[in-house]
């Protein structure tokens, strides 16, 4: 159930990384960044023609001024959304360009999967000074919506006759308006509510022809015209389920959008197969009042659950000390670990205890793991290392540990889909995050791989001595009730133990195991000294203990961050037909 979700959880989160496009839609990145426009539009005259089919043909001419020779062309870029009719997409077909009355060369994109932009002129060369015309041709289908608050017929055109997004200034403007049926509830007017408006100068309300002329408009400054229609709507060719923040989540096609379904949840059946095949599942764990030998306590923690840790460490050096190898000693600020009988307190120890001797300088030396001493944690940071390491080797020396066939690239699997994801989100080459979907589905599936022992597997040799491990778990941590342990004439194996329950998370269990079988308070390890009170301390004993080492290891670090962090340098108007353009 952990792992399901795990992977649960890491889907959401991969999933959310490819909805940060809707999430920035309405967001300007570059806002604050001006615009050096040189170009302005000396003339822009447009003819709108709506047919009965509620079709829309138009044709811009532009007469455009270059006062000088470093540009190529301009750029024409039309909004798909409809503000009024918020599932629509109005996408422009049969587009045809001419520049001076010729052909021109025309690069056609979509960016954020909502904006047709055409790129005209030729990227080889730039134009003369002057003025040069350009045309434009194209269509867009049912563009008649449904009447709106504004007027009272079942139908409007509601357009943008001037869109916004130009980002030259505007001399004049001479716009024909042809419609199906006479105007009716006419409204014309330039500029926005956020930037102020003025009315337009419309005739024609009552007929089918409209005209409308403007004057000095600014950059980014529109024209937008209202025109009831006695006609019904027509539905709108081009709709999505989704707004439009989503279009460049989704894209345009819902097929492409069931097959990259489909593919998620094939790349997630495969990635919860993998992590399925990584499980080893437990042979079940006999009780036995007694570890395995041969083995110390981080050595059984390894096999029971593949992970060593600091507390892992610290059982160890308990260990040692309940072995009369070394006497842990505390003081105010610091502990310090003594060796106590020279070599001969080392004999019979397991190998990965007698690792841990070499955190002392000499035999019958000392070493003091002071709070906030540096050289100490210093040490301490590189044993830890050196006793992790060597408690994994045993296991693989041993031939107890093997590696795991899918799990041994269960990391870069896993890490390398979550890349992709990113990568995605991030430059939507596709206008289609959601292409990224089945590698969000493979990398949250397969998550459980990251986990500490997938790329693992024990061998029979290996799960025999987990069994035994676990079996000996179960006595230290089991209740009374449910599995007793005769403290009778050996009272001293409850302190024997105690490094075993330490490595095992378990500490407090056994403490209230020898409490509930004896009746009488456990004693302290005569190992702690300077510790006094009784064994049900154990617990802060060993947490005072591992703070202080992990407090050394801080201590160093924050140096090396200090020493590493030095240098210089500095700190420091809604409807359709939305769009624009400017000069490249």
């Amino acid at each position: 159930m952990k792992r399901l979700l795990a992977s649960l959880g890491a889907f959401v989160v991969l999933a959310g990384i490819l909805f940060v496009p809707a999430l920035l839609w309405d967001v300007d990145l570059s806002a604050g960044d001006a615009v050096n426009e040189p170009t302005r539009i000396t003339s822009y005259d447009a003819e709108f023609t709506v047919s009965d089919a509620g079709d829309l043909s138009v044709v811009e001419t532009l007469s455009v001024a270059f006062p000088t020779g470093d540009r190529h062309g301009i750029f024409r870029f039309f909004d798909r959304v409809d503000e009024a009719v918020p599932e629509a997409r109005r996408i422009p077909e049969d587009v045809e360009i001419t520049m001076d009355g010729g052909e021109v060369p025309v690069d056609h994109t979509v960016e954020d999967g909502v904006y047709d932009v055409y790129r005209i002129g030729d990227a080889d060369r730039t134009l003369n000074p002057g003025i040069h015309v350009f045309q434009i041709r194209y269509r867009v289908p049912t563009v008649l919506a449904p009447g709106g608050p504004d007027v009272d017929t079942p139908s409007q055109f509601y357009w943008q006759l001037v869109p916004e997004g130009w980002e030259q200034d505007i001399d004049s403007a001479d716009l024909t308006v042809h419609l199906p049926e006479a105007a009716e509830d006419v409204q014309c007017v330039i500029g926005t509510e956020a930037m102020g408006t003025s009315p337009c100068q419309v005739e024609g309300e009552g007929t089918t022809t409209l005209t409308v002329t403007a004057t000095g408009l600014d950059d980014h400054t529109p024209v937008t015209l209202i025109a009831g229609q006695a006609v019904d709507p027509v539905e709108p060719a081009v709709t999505r389920p989704w707004p439009p923040r989503l279009d460049q989540v989704t894209g345009p096609s819902r097929v492409v959008l069931g097959i990259l379904a489909l593919l998620g949840l094939g790349a997630g059946g495969l990635g919860l197969f993998l992590a399925w095949r990584s499980v080893e599942h437990s042979p079940g764990f006999p009780l036995q009042y007694a570890p395995p030998e041969g083995i110390g306590p981080a050595q059984a923690a390894y096999i029971l659950n593949e992970k060593t840790d600091r507390t892992a460490f610290v059982a160890t050096l308990m260990h040692a000390a309940e072995r009369g190898a070394v006497r842990l000693d505390r003081g105010p600020d610091s502990w310090t670990i003594t060796d106590a009988r020279g070599p001969e307190g080392w004999d019979g120890v397991d190998e990965v205890t007698f690792g841990v001797a070499d955190l002392l300088p000499e035999p019958g030396g000392s070493f003091v793991a002071g709070r906030k001493d540096v050289e100490a944690g210093r040490r301490l940071k590189k044993e830890l290392a050196s006793f992790a390491s060597e408690t994994k080797s045993w296991a693989r020396r041993e031939g107890l540990l093997v590696p795991a066939g899918a799990g041994i690239l269960g990391a870069p699997l896993v890490l390398g889909a979550a890349i992709v994801v990113v990568l995605v989100a991030w430059f939507n080459p596709f206008d289609l995050t959601l292409v990224g979907l089945p590698f969000a589905a493979f990398a949250a599936g397969a998550v459980p791989l990251l986990q500490t022992g997938a790329a693992t597997k024990r061998t029979a040799t290996g799960r025999d001595l987990w069994a035994r491990v676990g079996g000996f778990r179960r006595v230290l941590a089991t209740p009374s009730s449910q599995a007793r342990f005769d403290f009778s004439g050996r009272e001293e194996l409850y302190t024997t133990y105690i490094p075993w329950a330490v490595a095992f998370d378990c500490a407090d269990e056994w403490t209230e195991k020898y409490r509930f079988e004896t009746g009488s308070e456990p004693p302290a390890p005569v190992y702690f000294a300077g510790y006094g009170g009784y064994g049900s301390h154990v617990d802060s004993m060993v947490q005072d203990f591992e703070s202080t080492v992990g407090s050394a290891i801080s201590s160093y670090q924050a140096t090396q961050r200090s020493s590493s962090s030095s240098g210089g340098g500095f700190s420091g108007g809604g409807g359709g037909g939305g769009g624009g353009g400017g000069s490249w």
